[in-house]
């Protein structure tokens, strides 16, 4: 069904709602402006525009634009994924608690912060994170009473590593007065907290893109990355967290429009105590079916060989930097051209005037792994 508001062409389905209806020649601008709120890859950046906008061929305009981002390119890393196979899933928000900590970062803040502490929820895959100057017991404590315990109430266990501001006394003496069953992830199981882990490694890759022109005010990106990392469909529960937790999408910046979708009901109260009462039970029980069936997949799938992919003379690629001068640097540098392909998918590259890598001896041409997606 379509209908025009303020002389603008709307599509309206049960399943969406009132979406905005673009053609091939205005859609791009706007996936631009999704894309470039979090550099997500493009089934999320898909997920995202397709939730606001209508219209035909939309997909392949969000492919080529995320296939083509520059910062994309030169942040994304093309290692393996080591899915930990952790036999962990709660039902309930907020009953088991990841937490962990990130840093020190270089270059530290303006605001003099070093650290990141994270937290994660097993349930909804809530993520938490506020930047700090240390990463002292106080300073953890302090996280995980104002950041955890005050917004959502005693968490049941709390899973951390063996690091000693999570095992020093005062933080013993804090998790036995809020009687919190803190499980160290050796004693549980090495891998145990595989969870907030992914979190850290998506919130860095978020916020190196998000700050790479402003790397000294990385601190104050990461509600930015927070509300990205929210709002996006978790691979395993199939929902976004704001799903899991809330029951309905947050609003993102790029999407909101004035009024266009509001709802205004009789009874909102009533309305909204058998939302929460049916359909949020309903979305999380299935989040946590999803999540089970994720890990049974996973646990298949987890020593299958990648797919070898190769590039030919004069294909533009970029170099992986082993060293990075911060957590924030592009792990890709370039563009360079294939030079001569060797063995076992190797390649030696070349610089726009043709200069080649060599080793430390000055006499072999060095080999060096590239990015899997030609530039």
């Amino acid at each position: 069904m379509f209908t025009t508001i303020n002389n603008e062409l709307y599509h309206k389905s049960k399943k969406f709602g009132l979406r905005k209806v673009l053609h091939e020649k205005n859609a791009k601008d706007k996936v631009q402006e999704i894309h470039d709120e979090s550099h997500n890859g493009i089934s999320n950046t898909w997920e995202r525009f397709k939730s606001s906008f209508y219209g035909t061929g939309l997909y392949g305009i969000v492919k080529e634009v995320v296939s083509s981002c520059d910062t994309c390119q030169r942040y994304y890393g093309s290692s393996i994924k080591r899915n930990e196979m952790v036999p962990i899933t709660a039902l309930k928000p907020f009953d088991i608690v990841g937490i962990d900590a990130v840093g020190p970062i270089s270059p530290i803040s303006k605001n003099n912060n070093r650290f990141i502490l994270t937290a994660v929820d097993y349930a909804t895959k809530w993520p938490i994170a506020r930047a700090v100057e240390n990463i002292q017991t106080k300073t953890v404590v302090n996280f995980i009473n104002t950041d955890i315990v005050q917004h959502f109430g005693v968490p049941k266990q709390l899973i951390s590593d063996r690091g000693s501001n999570f095992l020093s006394d005062a933080a013993l003496e804090f998790y036995e007065f809020l009687e919190i069953n803190h499980t160290p992830t050796t004693t549980y199981r090495p891998q145990a907290n595989g969870q907030v882990e992914r979190l850290n490694q998506t919130l860095k890759n978020t916020l190196s893109k998000l700050c790479a022109d402003d790397k000294e005010n990385w601190d104050l990106y990461i509600w930015k990355a927070l509300l990205s990392v929210r709002t996006m469909k978790n691979s395993s529960t199939k929902f976004s967290p704001d799903m899991l937790l809330y029951g309905n999408k947050l609003t993102l910046p790029s999407v909101w429009t004035r009024d266009i979708n509001q709802h205004v009901s009789d009874n909102p109260e009533v309305e909204r105590a058998i939302h929460i009462e049916m359909q949020l039970e309903e979305f999380r029980k299935a989040g946590h079916q999803n999540n089970i069936t994720s890990k049974n997949i996973s646990a298949k799938n987890y020593n299958k060989n990648l797919k070898n992919l190769k590039f030919s003379i004069n294909d533009k690629v970029l170099k992986h930097v082993d060293v990075l001068t911060s957590k924030f640097s592009a792990i890709w540098e370039g563009p360079f051209a294939i030079a001569r392909i060797g063995d076992k998918g190797s390649y030696t590259i070349k610089d726009s005037e043709g200069n080649m890598d060599i080793d430390d001896t000055g006499t072999k041409e060095s080999r060096f792994k590239v990015n899997t997606k030609k530039i």
